[in-house]
């Protein structure tokens, strides 16, 4: 392997402390899937995301997820209320790579679905690879971060809802919906942080679709926009 892919996956193992992530890394580029690794975009307690490059010098984003830093007893308790993952064993390492798992297939359906989100790639244990959201290695800006104009407001929050919509009539609740979960590229929102995301026979999916709009609803609430609710927005 080329000293500038070493190089790179060295800096992410001192980040994450696990040497089997480090390898699983590997095996992903030994694929062809990633030619390099770039840099570290975001890192939170339970995962970090880097960018990455394919072969074509695209670039794409690799979310990682912690195996020594997780409250892996409490993803259990919230994996199993999921019917796709109800017989998750209560161990750490199954737990980090079933969550991995869970990402993937909720982009995946999201995504056909015609969802604007990261388009998934794959996943191989605790690594997830998608599309990269923005330009040249650089993420697009989140909702939080971003100064509206007028005109902006009511576009952005009218295509947020339908985002919303989308992924209702695709059977899935994001959950954890909020203006650092919207990513703004030309005027066009993509929702990221799919990982929470449940599926509409999941016992609590009414209650964090609500959680969900009440959270868009208060930000653009600010601007002195009248907002819908829940009703009008999945009709």
């Amino acid at each position: 392997m080329e000293k500038r892919k070493m190089e790179g996956t060295f800096k992410i193992e001192s980040k994450v402390f696990d040497s089997k992530t480090l390898l699983t890394i590997m095996k992903i580029m030994e694929k062809g899937v990633i030619k390099s690794v770039e840099s570290v975009v975001k890192e939170g307690k339970e995962s970090m995301i880097v960018s990455a490059k394919d072969r074509d010098g695209r670039c794409l984003a690799m979310k990682i997820y912690k195996t020594l830093h997780c409250d892996f007893k409490s993803r259990w308790k919230y994996l199993v209320l999921d019917p796709r993952f109800k017989n998750i064993k209560k161990e750490r390492r199954a737990v980090v790579n079933n969550w991995c798992k869970r990402e993937f297939k909720n982009l995946k359906k999201a995504y056909e679905s015609g969802v604007n989100c990261p388009q998934p790639i794959l996943f191989k244990e605790n690594v997830l690879v998608m599309t990269f959201i923005g330009e040249n290695c650089i993420p697009a800006p989140r909702l939080i971060d971003i100064d509206l104009n007028k005109s902006q407001i009511e576009d952005i929050y009218s295509k947020i809802l339908n985002e919303i919509k989308k992924l209702f009539h695709a059977g899935i609740i994001h959950s954890d919906l909020s203006p650092y979960n919207v990513l703004i590229l030309y005027d066009q929102p993509y929702l990221i942080d799919f990982s929470q995301a449940i599926t509409k026979n999941h016992p609590l999916a009414n209650e964090w679709l609500e959680r969900d709009v009440k959270n868009i609803n208060r930000y653009f609430s600010k601007f002195g926009l009248q907002t819908k609710n829940l009703n009008e927005i999945i009709g």
